[in-house]
């Protein structure tokens, strides 16, 4: 399959998704504030992992990650509609472990001190 058109449809599935996720379309009490972050097709087009996160600790990403994978039909159901492509991709939702990382380190970077004259004050200040 052409790069490009990979690259499009992957766009189009995620802005797809995400407008249903907004909408409330998907009716799971447990799928809320869903934040898509890529989408990576394959090259036969039967499977499309989704990365995701959401507000939650880590006792409620699994029940996360289990409401995702019930609306995952419904949710195929839209892409065909929407898409309409000559089958369908299966949808397999992943939590985004590298955003949540990212979020940390830059968390990290922005508690250290912003000039040499903090570096400096701090050092002061341990002496």
């Amino acid at each position: 399959m052409d790069v490009i058109r990979k690259k499009k449809i992957e766009a189009e599935i995620i802005r797809t998704l995400g407008s249903l996720f907004i909408s409330g379309k998907v009716k799971d009490p447990g799928i809320s504030l869903v934040s898509i972050h890529r989408a990576e097709l394959s090259q036969d087009m039967i499977h499309v992992k989704i990365w995701v996160t959401t507000y939650c600790d880590d006792k409620e990403k699994g029940k996360f990650l289990s409401a995702l994978k019930r609306a995952s039909g419904f949710c195929q159901y839209i892409l065909a509609q929407e898409l309409k492509l000559r089958s369908t991709p299966k949808i397999q939702f992943i939590w985004d472990e590298n955003y949540i990382k990212s979020v940390k380190l830059n968390e990290f970077i922005d508690s250290l001190p912003k000039s040499a004259t903090e570096v400096d004050k701090i050092k002061n200040d341990s002496e």
